[in-house]
């Protein structure tokens, strides 16, 4: 009996070690946001809210990437109203909440500025906007070339 318990728990460590290697061959998680984004009024490549649905202060740019998002901050949001200023001035690492995409490449939102590797993401197709998924609340940075 003690011969058998010692070949399962083999077979076990075994399974155990396979799975993890596994694990860390899978490539980052990631989420395709493909809501329609609303292109009259967001005039730049990239625009982002401090809540969900564009409300709130935004962050806008027209840069193809920017590897950390620490020192950005929101500014007053799109609809001129005092809903609109909720987020104004704070800093746009890890606070955003949704984003739209009026370029015409992809975007990459990533978890990790460029310093610490990227790691997973939120995929905005041109034209396209909604809720960050993936990266809700905690995004470091965005680049039109999908890194891995």
């Amino acid at each position: 009996m003690s011969v058998l318990r010692s070949k399962i728990a083999l077979l076990s460590a075994t399974v155990g070690l396979a799975a993890g290697t596994v694990a860390l061959a899978t490539p980052a998680s990631a989420d395709v946001i493909t809501g329609e984004g609303d292109q009259g009024l967001c005039t730049y490549r990239v625009c982002m809210s401090y809540y969900g649905s564009g409300n709130g202060a935004w962050f806008r740019s027209n840069y193809p990437e920017v590897t950390d998002l620490a020192g950005w901050q929101f500014g007053r949001g799109a609809f001129n109203n005092s809903y609109q200023w909720s987020g104004d001035g704070l800093p746009v690492k890890n606070a955003a909440a949704w984003i739209v995409n009026t370029g015409s490449q992809d975007i990459y939102v990533y978890v990790n500025s460029k310093a610490y590797g990227w790691g997973a993401y939120d995929l905005v197709y041109p034209g396209h906007g909604g809720n960050l998924q993936v990266t809700r609340n905690n995004e470091a940075s965005y680049s039109t070339t999908p890194y891995s």
